[in-house]
């Protein structure tokens, strides 16, 4: 595979770039950058303008130069403050095996398998769209989500429920929504500092993310609020799932106590807001009788 030189940094790197080539293992040769913009430029420039996500246009790049160039293999490797050393390759092949291997240390640039004309593709181009077509996806997931867990955000946590509702309403398919509320977070900021208090919220969004499954779905709705979306779960079971979720262990500290209150759609409610009541007035009651019980 052969390497499109020419990586830039920011907005200048929408002007090609020379760079001095370095190369790769075996079919890993680079090749230098050329003017020409061929047809993977302008569909990378549709794609960033439209609302697909960074990683499919950056895969739909580099299918699209296979496809035009009758190429073996296209990958493009990036290594960008704040994005780290990302390596992507046609048709999301794995990197261990022997073609994917010398990617591992090759050079930030466009590779291609065999060598393109350096006239074909302006490799700086494509290389510094798909910056931007990444840069675009880090924006993007940060929007969706709570930057202190990495679990969904309110605005996100309620445009899938409102989805979740309304397929469930439609196709009658089951959910559960549970709404969690930590019981002593202030008392934990009040004694260890806010810094424990941030600690046992991340701490809980990591046991979230290791116990629940695939389609699952957890949100930080609040300061110690928590609410998660259960497709095809029996109200019953949620209490062993939440069991080991606090059994789960995630650094020095155990779990703190957290409340719950949970409601199914459709056979409970058949709205968002019915079914948030409905939780909600069942997490008042279970807070309610776990302070009596003091």
């Amino acid at each position: 595979m052969a390497r499109q030189g020419g990586l830039g940094r920011g907005l200048a790197a929408l002007l090609p770039a020379d760079a001095d080539p370095l190369p790769a293992e075996h079919l890993f040769i680079p090749m230098a950058g050329g003017p020409a913009v061929n047809d993977v430029g302008g569909e990378l420039v549709e794609g960033l303008s439209g609302t697909q996500s960074g990683l499919s246009i950056i895969y739909h790049a580099l299918d699209t130069l296979v496809a035009e160039h009758d190429l073996v293999d296209a990958a493009v490797i990036i290594d960008e403050a704040g994005l780290g050393r990302q390596v992507f390759r046609a048709g999301r092949k794995p990197l261990d095996d022997p073609g994917g291997e010398a990617l591992l240390d090759a050079a930030p640039g466009l590779y291609t398998e065999p060598a393109l004309d350096p006239a074909a593709v302006d490799g700086a181009l494509v290389v510094s769209l798909c910056i931007v077509a990444l840069r675009m996806e880090v924006l993007r997931y940060d929007s969706w989500h709570d930057p202190l867990t990495g679990l969904f955000d309110r605005r996100t946590f309620d445009r899938l429920l409102e989805m979740s509702t309304a397929r469930s309403v439609r196709y009658r398919w089951p959910f559960t929504l549970v709404l969690i509320d930590l019981d002593d977070l202030k008392q934990i900021n009040d004694t260890d500092g806010h810094q424990a208090g941030d600690a046992a919220l991340r701490a809980l969004g990591e046991r979230f993310r290791r116990v629940l499954r695939f389609g699952d779905n957890a949100a930080r709705i609040g300061g110690d609020e928590f609410a998660l979306i259960l497709p095809s779960t029996d109200p019953d079971d949620v209490p062993p799932l939440l069991e080991r979720i606090g059994a789960a262990r995630v650094g020095e500290r155990g779990c703190p106590p957290f409340s719950y209150g949970v409601a199914q759609c459709p056979t409970e409610a058949e709205s968002s807001e019915a079914l948030v009541a409905l939780a909600d007035q069942r997490l008042y009651e279970a807070k309610a009788a776990r302070h009596g019980g003091r």
